[in-house]
């Protein structure tokens, strides 16, 4: 009975470069804000590849983004989501470091980049990215359930409540948030299982494949039970 990770890229979207950042016809205009329309165009050629999951392609099409406006956020964040994807961790951090290095409050690289070390099962590395990612982006759903995951591999069971139950209201459809939510209750002493059963079968709902674990706990097996809908 762990905490879900199975989904730890599903869900995840490149950015697009259209009202994250807005075009100037002034000479002078930071290159981080002046997106060229031949820019935009690679961007698009880049999300369209991704979508593919043709990495080398999507790659490609943002480090053109990035001879064309150095140092574009956007396109930053999307290689390391791109390297990440490809199994290229090293190249995934270099590319999300510089992104926060530029601007600190880049929620999707904290968030990527908080993913990334949960992934290598670097814990405290990812607490500290995720920590941030919640600070930025406080309204992302992935981010909380994620946060949230850490902080239940660490032990801290009540920090790790309040961030899934905030991803779940954020989000009432985060299957893997409600399946966390499930876990953690039934760590709590004593065992909050009327809540954990509620939150575990809202994730079955969802599409989750069933816990034979967790189902022995509960004491009921899925197929002979009535979902019960979360608060």
């Amino acid at each position: 009975m762990t905490l879900r990770l199975l989904s730890l890229l599903a869900g995840l979207a490149v950015l697009g470069l259209a009202g994250a950042q807005t075009p100037s016809p002034s000479p002078a205009a930071d290159p981080a804000t002046f997106v060229p329309d031949i820019a935009r165009a690679s961007a698009g050629e880049g999300n369209d590849a991704f979508a593919k999951g043709d990495y080398k392609a999507a790659r490609h099409a943002y480090l053109r983004v990035l001879e064309l406006v150095p140092n574009n956020l956007v396109a930053l964040v999307n290689l390391g989501l791109v390297e990440f994807r490809a199994g290229n961790p090293k190249e995934a951090e270099k590319y999300l470091k510089q992104a926060v290095q530029l601007r600190l409050e880049t929620g999707p690289a904290w968030l990527t980049l908080g993913m990334m070390e949960l992934d290598q099962g670097r814990i405290d590395e990812a607490f500290a990215a995720l920590s941030q990612a919640v600070l930025y982006e406080g309204s992302n759903a992935r981010a909380h359930n994620y946060l949230g995951v850490v902080l239940g591999r660490k032990g801290w069971i009540d920090g790790a409540e309040q961030e899934l139950r905030r991803a779940v209201e954020l989000d009432p459809a985060a299957r893997d948030a409600h399946y966390n939510l499930a876990v953690i209750y039934l760590q709590e002493t004593p065992p909050a299982i009327e809540l954990a059963r509620r939150h575990y079968f809202r994730a079955i709902e969802l599409g989750g494949a069933p816990d034979a674990a967790i189902e022995k706990t509960l004491g009921t097996p899925v197929e002979k039970s009535s979902p019960t809908p979360a608060p």
